[in-house]
Parts: structure tokens; sequence; C-alpha cells
């Protein structure tokens, strides 16, 4: 039996969802609230099976697996058919090159744009009280520091501008490598897609689209990857309740975010 613990419009989430979708899994939902006020992925019974309080977390037969790369791993090893990863030994490498990006950074960088676009303006809704038991409750000692600075600051965060760098580089290196083949590995739909399409799904909800719009190879690979049913299933059909938020202040972070992008 498999059982997910996720919510809506977690990207890291997002990708087990595309992954269990592309593999017609079955599977049982346990749908948290990661409100600073509700905060259930930093309960007693959540941090039993994943220590660090962060989301998601695939259970398989009473075993725990943790951190969305290996989850998505663990799934073509344990269903590979059909197979997430490429055939030849080299496009395999390929794609981990992708997806190593996300543990050295992207996922970091993703929550700091996150969190000063639009995130820090719920977190601070709580009120100060809440907002201090919220992070005092968190794990992660780095994304705890990251947070409160991204909070406080917003978009004068001294985290903001590289992040935003860093996501220009990963999408021009992704728009280089999609001129020669349909997919990041090859000709193949892969982990390596369905690890990166989800942060262009990030930054395009928070309206930053304009930003990679003369990416042309990037933004067609980007067609193909929400057309496929999977996305509908893992992604779309999820929703998103921060949708009207994201649009608004993602508006209003335009012309910094833009700047920052423009930088170099």
């Amino acid at each position: 039996m498999l059982e997910l613990y996720h919510y809506d419009h977690s990207t890291a989430a997002q990708k087990i969802r595309i992954a269990l979708a592309e593999k017609k899994l079955e599977w049982k939902s346990h749908h948290l609230d990661t409100s600073v006020a509700k905060r259930e992925h930093f309960s007693p019974e959540y941090l039993k099976i994943n220590p660090r309080g962060i989301v998601p977390t695939l259970v398989h037969d009473g075993k725990a697996i943790r951190e969305s790369q290996v989850i998505l791993e663990y799934l073509d090893d344990a269903f590979p058919e059909p197979p997430l990863r490429p055939a030849s030994a080299y496009d395999k490498a390929m794609m981990r090159l992708w997806t190593k990006l996300i543990d050295e950074g992207l996922h970091v960088h993703s929550r700091v744009v996150g969190m000063c676009i639009v995130v820090r303006h719920a977190k601070a809704a709580a009120g100060p009280e809440e907002l201090e038991k919220y992070l005092n409750e968190m794990p992660e000692t780095v994304r705890k520091e990251n947070d409160r600075i991204n909070i406080r600051e917003g978009l004068d965060s001294p985290l903001l501008p590289r992040a935003v760098s860093y996501f220009k580089h990963v999408f021009e290196d992704m728009n280089t490598t999609l001129a020669d083949s349909p997919w990041l590995a090859g000709d193949t739909f892969s982990l390596a897609d369905i690890s990166l399409g989800v942060y262009v799904t990030r930054l395009k909800s928070f309206q930053m689209a304009p930003l990679w719009s003369d990416l042309e190879h990037l933004n067609e690979w980007y067609g193909r990857f929400i057309a496929r049913p999977s996305y509908a299933e893992g992604v779309t059909r999820w929703g998103d309740k921060t949708t009207s938020k994201r649009q608004s202040h993602g508006i209003e972070s335009f012309e910094k975010i833009s700047e920052l992008w423009n930088a170099e």
C-alpha cells in the first residue's frame, strides 16, 4: 500500500504525484495543513515518520521514504513500468545532472523566492506570537533562519538576488539543452523533466513567466510537460488555495524580480 503525506501547492509533492500518475499507481492521501496556525507537519505523529518536518513523505507497506528526489528514484525502482529513467547509461547520467540541482540549491532558492514574494504575507498575518511558535518548532535550522530573514526583509532580503540569478541560469541552461532534444535527458520523458518542470510552474504562478519569454525551447518543452495527463492528475486537480495571493503579490513584485533577473 502506498500512502503520501503532502499538500496541494508543494512543488516537492507535485513531483511525486506526477510520478505516481505516470505509473498509474493507486495511493492513499494524507493532506497536511502546513499553515502557521495548524502546522500539522510539525506534529509529533508526523515527526515520527519524517524528523525533518518537511513534506512530502511516502509510506510504502509501512516503511517511510523521505526527500522528494529520493522518493522519485524509489518509485522507479519499486515500480519500474513504465520507466521514468532513460535506457542508456549516458542519458541516465544526464538526467541525474539535472535532478541533483534540486538538492544542490534549486529548492532552497525556490523557497526564498516564494517566501519573499508571497508566503511571508500569510506567515506574518498569523501574528508575531504564532509566527514565533511556528519558527521555533521548525526542525530545520537553515530553513528556519532563512525564513526569518525573508519574512522580515521581503523583497529586500539579501538572499533574494542570488536566488533569482540561480533560476535565470538554470532556465538558460535548460533552454540550451532543449534546443537539441525534446526532453532534458534526450528523447525520453524522465525524472529530470518532472523534477525541473514543477519549479517553472511555481515561478509562473508568481506571474514571472515574462522573464523567460525569450527562451523558446524552454517554453515549448514546458508546453509538452503540462500537456501530459500526469500533470493534470498530479498538479491541476489539487488546485492551489494560494492562487489569488500568488497572482496579486506576484504582480506587485514583478518590477523588483525583473530588476534582479536582468542585473547581470
